[in-house]
């Protein structure tokens, strides 16, 4: 790849968008606007309107993780073209492959989405078996949940990783310099109180909800402000640095 400014101001002005529908999409799933609660008293008729709001949100899920997708993408392509603002050393070949990995891994957990999201679409036979069909849907769609979940929250991680490594290997800014590191802490904050949830009840609050608040405000807040401050805050690479 080729590395301009006017490839990276690109890349950053795409970033701020994708990254604010992506996060949009992500509270009002965090909020259960998507997806509310439902209380009947029967366990397969819940799971049957469990199943119908999954059909409604299905056009929201699709949205997010294109979006999403687009984060991770130009991730990747981030940590490949920001190698010619850094002089060689293993912190830059460090954030390409945390960045670089972090796409990759990102954007399979996305399509994982999408296809779990189709999947929850509630067809069921006329074979007098539909209690059965009901509930082995429902488990086989929290089996794939479980692995979108866990597959985004290691993108999730080496994204952190690598904004916080890329703040320290590129001269851009004071200011782009410790937003770098704040973003950093934020998600891989939010990832330890997924982590932490999946393996011990929490009763005084839903560590989902706030991981997934905290997520959306750096990917709809901070992201931007720090591709925005990126595009402005670089000049053209030097010719030897545009090739190694």
């Amino acid at each position: 790849m080729v590395a301009s400014r006017r490839t990276l101001t690109r890349l950053s002005w795409a970033l701020v968008v994708f990254a604010i529908v992506s996060a949009v999409v992500g509270l009002l799933f965090a909020f259960g606007n998507l997806l509310p609660p439902h209380d009947e008293a029967d366990y397969v008729d819940r799971l049957v309107a469990n199943r119908t709001s999954d059909e409604q949100a299905f056009p929201f899920v699709l949205i997010g993780s294109v979006a999403t997708v687009g984060v991770y993408l130009i991730a990747a392509m981030l940590g490949l073209l920001l190698r010619a603002w850094a002089r060689p050393s293993s912190l830059r070949d460090a954030m390409t492959l945390l960045l670089v990995v972090a796409g990759v891994v990102g954007i399979i957990g996305q399509l994982m989405n999408i296809g779990v999201g189709q999947a929850a679409n509630p067809f069921y036979c006329d074979c007098g078996y539909r209690t059965e069909e009901v509930v082995a849907l429902d488990k086989a769609l929290q089996v794939g949940w479980s692995m979108v979940a866990w597959l985004g929250l290691g993108a999730i991680t080496l994204v952190g990783l690598g904004t916080g490594v890329a703040g320290r290997v590129l001269e851009v800014s004071p200011m782009w310099r410790t937003l770098s590191a704040v973003i950093a802490i934020a998600l891989l904050v939010g990832v330890l109180l997924k982590v932490l949830a999946a393996f011990i009840f929490v009763e005084a609050f839903d560590p989902y909800q706030i991981s997934d608040l905290i997520t959306a405000i750096t990917l709809g807040v901070l992201v931007p402000i720090w591709a925005v401050l990126l595009a402005r805050g670089v000049q053209e690479p030097e010719p030897e640095m545009t090739t190694t």
